[in-house]
């Protein structure tokens, strides 16, 4: 699901079938004052003036006065003045709208529905309709806290890898003790154009009060062109429990997953992990997820076997503002230990990532993303006598745009870097894509 973003003050631009009448000065601001403070997203700085201003004689007043209040994170105190004024004003479009929203704020998502399917059902602008179906698909996804909820993803595309094997940059190279060697062709970088399929189908059911089950199937591939020992195809299944206490959720899911290389199959896992979720607020939630896996590879690779422990924090903000931002941060933790007495094949490892949203449109998403992961192995290299040490950083930018509810289309760019004390894994990559993604719900 899209994160939610969205802008009322472009929205409403559209649809708006009258203005508000001529505010009435009175001491300090204007009604016109404080509702240009909150759409140009000040709505702390126009609260003030909303404890001031007399609303009985400026009904106005609640509808801006409102959206501040929301904006500020108070949404009960949202929903009872922007719902004196719709009753006052029940044909004001943008009033509605707003309505709407704060009803989603505060967790009323009967009413909230209601009156975002009321405006829809007006034929809006297509902008409107975009950001009205972001609400309700965020609607629906609460929902299934108490109803049985089925949906799933089909997405394909194409684009092109500068490294689809993670290769070095050059055949020759130089190593610790061993010199100079040559690296055998596969091993060295190569690119393609490649084409791209994902789908997913997931179902969550709720068996009690705040208690719900859930579970999965998730496959994507992507299929080099001229390079095709290096076709990357992987799937899982995921089955697993959720429960609710007020603001506290906890989830506890087991995982199954598969990896071809080239067509033949290369490692499979099953891990476990919980997850703490925390939803400080409507806007923030805080999240703590310890996870086990276990890895298992085939053939040669067998050697590689490993247990895996980790820890991940992650944050999530959401900005009801002009371009609605959404930040999301996280840090990870953990060890891979090799099962096969190989401590150069098992690692400690540490990293962070952030990646911020944006939405200009109702129908516009933009995002930006980093990532960094060192990972210090455990034992010296046979032969080179030195432990391994990597440090991965990973780039990306991306655009989305939604035709309906269902349809979306997405460009992204990414740029991999990874820096290593063995020149044998260091390498570096870019890959840019266009993608089409129909969402069944």
């Amino acid at each position: 699901m899209a994160p939610l973003r969205y802008h009322l003050v472009v929205m409403v631009a559209a649809v708006a079938a009258s203005t508000l009448a001529t505010a009435a000065h009175v001491p300090g601001w204007t009604v016109d004052e404080i509702k240009d403070q909150v759409e140009r997203g000040r709505s702390s700085a126009a609260w003030p003036a909303c404890v001031e201003i007399d609303r009985m004689a400026h009904p106005e007043a609640d509808l801006w006065c409102g959206v501040a209040a929301v904006d500020m994170g108070l949404p009960g105190e949202g929903v009872l003045a922007i719902e004196r004024y719709v009753l006052r004003f029940p044909d004001d479009v943008r009033a509605r709208l707003e309505l709407a929203r704060a009803y989603f704020y505060a967790g009323d998502d009967v009413s909230s529905r209601r009156e975002f399917e009321a405006v829809r059902a007006g034929d809006p602008p297509a902008d409107v309709r975009a950001g009205i179906d972001r609400y309700l698909e965020a609607l629906q996804a609460r929902e299934a806290q108490y109803r049985t909820r089925v949906f799933g993803v089909v997405e394909v595309g194409a684009g092109y890898d500068s490294n689809v094997n993670a290769g070095v940059a050059q055949a020759d190279i130089a190593l610790p003790v061993l010199g100079v060697v040559s690296v055998a062709s596969f091993g060295v970088e190569q690119s393609a154009g490649f084409g791209w399929l994902a789908g997913s189908v997931q179902v969550t059911h709720p068996v009690a009060p705040g208690v719900s089950v859930y579970g999965g199937l998730v496959a994507n591939g992507q299929f080099n062109a001229g390079a095709s020992d290096f076709n990357i195809a992987q799937g899982a299944a995921t089955l697993g429990a959720s429960r609710q206490v007020g603001r506290h959720t906890f989830y506890g899911t087991y995982t199954h997953s598969e990896l071809a290389v080239g067509g033949d199959r290369y490692r499979n896992s099953n891990g476990v992990s919980f997850d703490w979720r925390y939803a400080e607020s409507e806007f923030t939630t805080l999240s703590v997820a310890p996870q086990v896996t276990w890895f298992s590879y085939d053939g040669l690779n067998e050697v590689r076997d490993s247990t895996f422990y980790s820890i991940g924090v992650s944050a999530r903000r959401i900005w009801p503002v002009s371009w609605q931002p959404v930040l999301n941060v996280s840090a990870l933790g953990g060890r891979e230990e090799n099962d096969n007495d190989r401590p150069d094949l098992g690692r400690d490892l540490f990293g962070a990532a952030v990646d911020i949203t944006v939405s200009p449109a109702p129908q516009w998403a933009l995002n930006a993303s980093g990532s960094f992961v060192r990972s210090a192995y455990l034992g010296h290299i046979p032969l080179l006598g030195m432990a391994r040490r990597d440090d991965n950083y990973v780039a990306g930018i991306g655009a989305l745009y939604f035709f309906t509810r269902q349809l979306s289309a997405r460009v992204e760019a990414q740029y991999f870097q990874n820096d290593s004390n063995v020149a044998l894994y260091q390498y570096d990559r870019y890959v840019v894509a266009a993608k089409l993604r129909y969402d069944f719900k």
